[in-house]
């Protein structure tokens, strides 16, 4: 099953266009020049899992291949 960790989401935002908008508690809010929003848990060191992986995808609006190359 694929996972990740806040960092390799970062970096892929980034790399998208994606800006840092504000941070609340233990998540990042990010946003995109055309409009799309993008939430990142930020919890230490610890794994993304599965369900919240692919909801995080869809948010960047990659594919998991996209993603494992961005990455």
């Amino acid at each position: 099953m694929p996972s990740a960790k806040a960092r390799d989401f970062q970096r892929v935002a980034i790399f998208l266009g994606f800006l840092l908008k504000r941070t609340s508690g233990g998540h990042e809010h990010w946003e995109h020049p055309d409009g799309r929003l993008l939430t990142i848990p930020i919890h230490g060191g610890r794994e993304i899992g599965p369900p919240l992986f692919f909801k995080i995808l869809h948010q960047l609006g990659v594919t998991l291949e996209q993603f494992q190359k961005l990455r």
